[in-house]
């Protein structure tokens, strides 16, 4: 049996061309475009599908910014003053830390040989600059005398007062000695 060029056989289900020429020119009919387009074992064009976006490393790390600042502000609206209390608590603790490094060693080493000595003696004692060198005070702390009682500790951005034994802690700036002990403004007796 022959197969030309173009030529069917009833039993062929399909239609084959050996050897097609060119293309046909001009306007072809629908019905007959599919079979020219494509052969039919070809298999249909895929279907173009929409490129998915992958994340960059800047969209995750901003993506868990965003997400961690959620989850901040949940917590904080559920905290003793809300968000703005957070936020203020917060500032507070990094100013006391901040007061507490700017004090430094030399503050802490001074406080604590005046209490030994208030321990030994029942008075604070009264220091002049090489005493002050002997017990290791570094020349950044200057000491004002309050009687025999009291002392207060300054260095250029915190004052210490120490009353009958007991440190009351620091507050900010060069405090001179308080006018009243029972209520040591701007110090708070404990």
């Amino acid at each position: 049996m022959f197969v030309g060029h173009g030529s069917r056989q009833a039993s062929d289900s399909y239609f084959v061309r050996l050897h097609a020429g060119p293309p046909p020119s001009g306007p072809v009919p629908v019905a007959r475009r599919r079979h020219v387009e494509r052969a039919p074992f070809e298999p249909a064009p895929a279907r173009r599908r929409r490129r998915r976006r992958r994340l960059s490393g800047r969209s995750w790390f901003l993506s868990l910014v965003a997400v961690a600042l959620v989850a901040w502000f949940a917590w904080a609206s559920g905290q003793p003053g809300g968000v703005s209390g957070t936020v203020n608590g917060f500032i507070d603790h990094i100013r006391g830390d901040v007061q507490d490094a700017s004090a430094g060693h030399d503050l802490r080493h001074a406080a604590s040989f005046f209490d030994q000595q208030y321990a030994q003696t029942g008075a604070y004692p009264q220091l002049n600059e090489e005493q002050m060198t002997a017990a290791g005070i570094g020349l950044d702390v200057d000491i004002a005398a309050c009687g025999g009682q009291a002392v207060v500790l300054q260095t250029l951005t915190v004052s210490r007062l120490l009353v009958a034994g007991r440190d009351l802690g620091e507050v900010s700036g060069h405090q001179p000695c308080p006018t009243d002990l029972s209520h040591p403004a701007p110090w708070k007796s404990k």
